[in-house]
């Protein structure tokens, strides 16, 4: 998309006097996810030069143009969004990434962020009985605790999303209208794929 000079300048001049917080998404920097193989926060932004090839080449339509809810500075900048689909690991967004925004990385490194139960949410923690989380997960990385209710291994979700797509929550429950699991970034803890054996024996 071409624009005029002024209509730059005006833009800039916009920005530059705009409260810090419209200048970001409204619950805070960086609430939401990255496609596959994006590098730290700020490098991201340095290199991302929102060419949409990303957006473009994703077959499953997860990874997205974001909006201007996000805040200007990450506007247009692609986020992942499971409302449609979920990731297959197909990867392509990382191999058509012009500037090194988004790493080449293999399906075995996958790691959009990961999934959170809302218990409050969650058919299974007040009714009991749903288990579509815990039957779609293709990493086995949402178990039924004794009282049947899904818990999530950290360590070893990828956050592909699928969990969040088939979650039945809003269509059983009408007092809700969010998702019994949601995935969610990351914050510390051991990265998805290091997950060992032994951290979740009897975990099924």
């Amino acid at each position: 998309m071409k624009i005029s000079r002024r209509t730059f300048i005006k833009l800039i001049s916009a920005v530059s006097a705009a409260p810090k917080q419209a200048l970001c998404a409204e619950n805070g920097r960086q609430n939401f996810l990255r496609p596959p193989g994006a590098a730290s926060e700020k490098e991201f932004l340095e290199r991302c030069n929102r060419c949409q090839k990303c957006v473009q080449v994703c077959p499953t339509n997860v990874v997205m143009p974001a909006s201007l809810s996000y805040g200007l500075i990450d506007m247009n900048t692609p986020v992942v969004t499971f409302k449609v689909s979920y990731c297959n690991s197909c990867m392509k967004c990382t191999e058509v990434c012009p500037t090194g925004a988004l790493k080449p990385i293999s399906k075995e490194k996958l790691d959009i962020g990961v999934a959170v139960i809302s218990e409050t949410d969650c058919v299974a923690w007040e009714w009991t009985g749903c288990t579509v989380c815990v039957d779609e997960c293709p990493l086995k990385a949402i178990y039924l605790d004794e009282n049947k209710r899904p818990v999530v291994i950290p360590e070893k979700c990828n956050g592909c999303g699928i969990c969040e797509l088939k979650c039945p929550s809003t269509a059983l429950r009408k007092t809700t209208r969010n998702k019994g699991v949601i995935v969610k970034p990351r914050t510390g803890g051991v990265p998805a794929r290091e997950y060992s054996e032994e951290a979740g024996s009897g975990k099924s």
